[in-house]
């Protein structure tokens, strides 16, 4: 038994608590329309810098092409879209802007929209295109697309903290301590190798890369979890300690309850990473084993 095999134990363990925590993620995003939110987020930052150019982003809002967006299986839905292509944003705010004028219009109804910054912008994007209107459009278009890059780098840090959370209460529930696998998985080679066997499965089965839907339903969702609960999980909850059926209070000291702790708050950091991430690790880690054994 290599210490390698062990961390491709504890790695798998934690790839599984990370694809719970994800799917748990994804059912709160699609809950409480967090995309949807974040893109709303990113039109405020160009098209209403201040209370008085909001009329703007509620006239986008209230366009029949960004209405459709918000439509599912022919219904409108409660939140708003998820996602948005850059040509459907520049038709918007195009439609907006002429207000059923002509297109050559265009710059003198940029002179006149009630945002200073929006018609900075635009009549710099206007400039840089030479005036020409297929390039002006290319422009507009880059733009909005430079600026959802930077709402997905904000979508990500916000949805990490809540990862954090979540993974804590994967922790608490499931009695993750990180420190507890990792002694469990050294001091027990049967379970070790099963732990070890699923894992070199897992990656087979996955192949390369382990695609998850960006905004599932809820009915997957929930189906996501309880099959990761009852498949995955669940078996190895005896072998590992996890759960509170075997736990004895009595003999835990203040030392034993702080090293718990810090377990707890080591898996909720690790499950925050992502399941990607780990996924990736653990098929790096399960190829150079491969390869030691062959080599060997």
């Amino acid at each position: 038994m290599t210490i390698l095999t062990v961390v491709i134990g504890l790695v798998f363990v934690l790839l599984l608590l990370s694809l719970l925590a994800t799917t748990i993620m994804e059912l709160l995003a699609s809950f409480f329309h967090l995309r949807g939110r974040n893109l709303i987020k990113g039109l405020r930052n160009m098209l209403a810098t201040n209370d008085e150019s909001e009329q703007i982003l509620e006239r986008f809002k209230d366009n029949s092409l960004y209405k459709h967006l918000t439509q599912q299986y022919g219904r409108q839905t409660q939140g708003p879209p998820s996602y948005m292509g850059a040509e459907t944003f520049r038709s918007i705010l195009f439609d907006i802007i002429l207000e059923g004028e002509e297109v050559d219009k265009l710059k003198e109804k940029i002179d006149t929209l009630p945002d200073e910054d929006l018609r900075n912008v635009l009549n710099q994007l206007l400039r840089d295109a030479d005036h020409e209107l297929d390039q002006f459009k290319a422009k507009v278009e880059k733009w909005f697309n430079d600026v959802m890059d930077r709402a997905s780098g904000w979508y990500k840090r916000y949805t990490q903290k809540i990862l954090v959370g979540v993974g804590l209460v994967i922790a608490l529930v499931f009695n993750a301590d990180t420190f507890a696998i990792y002694v469990r998985l050294e001091s027990d080679p049967q379970t070790l190798q099963q732990v070890v066997q699923m894992a070199e499965e897992f990656v087979s089965a996955q192949g390369e890369v382990m695609v998850r839907p960006a905004d599932p339903e809820l009915e997957t969702s929930l189906n996501n979890i309880r099959e990761l609960i009852d498949q995955r999980i669940n078996y190895m909850r005896s072998p590992l300690g996890l759960g509170w059926d075997d736990v004895d209070f009595s003999s835990y000291g203040v030392y034993d309850w702080l090293a718990k702790i810090m377990g707890y708050i080591v898996t909720a950091l690790a499950v925050s990473l992502g399941a990607p991430f780990w996924f990736d690790l653990l098929r790096k880690i399960v190829n150079i084993r491969a390869a030691g054994n062959e080599s060997s």
